[in-house]
């Protein structure tokens, strides 16, 4: 079965020399809104340690929480372009094939015939991103699988064809 066409948004919807596929590139906005997030609150505790301390220096205050503010914003306009770059997944005849990770490297392939069930979800914020998640679940949680930022269309789309190769290779 052939792959429903890329957005135009989809910067990189096509797949690699190898076959892989890229996430949807709108999950990085989402990535990065919860580095914000976390950050943010990072640098408020950082801001509030330095208003009650008073053995330090003002200028060393001001220092910290300017330094974990600097941080923040660094790693949130790094980071999340630095995890899509490295997820990548792939459906083949076997199963399906995932690899992701920046500093630990995850490279895991779900075998047709362990698959279960296929769910795909989609909270407020995913909504709003216009992508899902697609949940493989296997007998053993250590197998299972999330595709964490997919265009919905493509979502449903490779959830039919797993459920349709795990059927196939069902037979006892």
């Amino acid at each position: 079965m052939a792959m429903p066409q890329p957005t135009p948004d989809d910067r990189a919807g096509e797949p690699s020399s190898d076959g892989e596929l890229p996430l949807s590139p709108r999950v990085v906005g989402l990535w990065r809104l919860g580095h914000a997030v976390a950050w943010t609150i990072l640098t408020l505790v950082a801001l509030l340690a330095a208003v009650l301390s008073t053995d330090l220096s003002y200028a060393v205050r001001f220092l910290i929480p300017f330094g974990v503010a600097l941080l923040g914003i660094a790693v949130t306009v790094w980071l999340p372009d630095a995890q899509y770059r490295r997820w990548r997944y792939q459906i083949t005849s076997d199963g399906i094939e995932l690899r992701h990770g920046l500093v630990v490297r995850n490279q895991s392939s779900i075998p047709h015939f362990r698959v279960q069930h296929v769910d795909l979800r989609q909270g407020v914020l995913q909504r709003w991103r216009g992508i899902v998640s697609l949940s493989i679940s296997t007998a053993s949680s250590a197998t299972d699988a999330v595709l964490p930022g997919l265009d919905p269309d493509r979502a449903e789309h490779i959830r039919r064809q797993v459920i349709d190769r795990a059927e196939a290779d069902d037979g006892v």
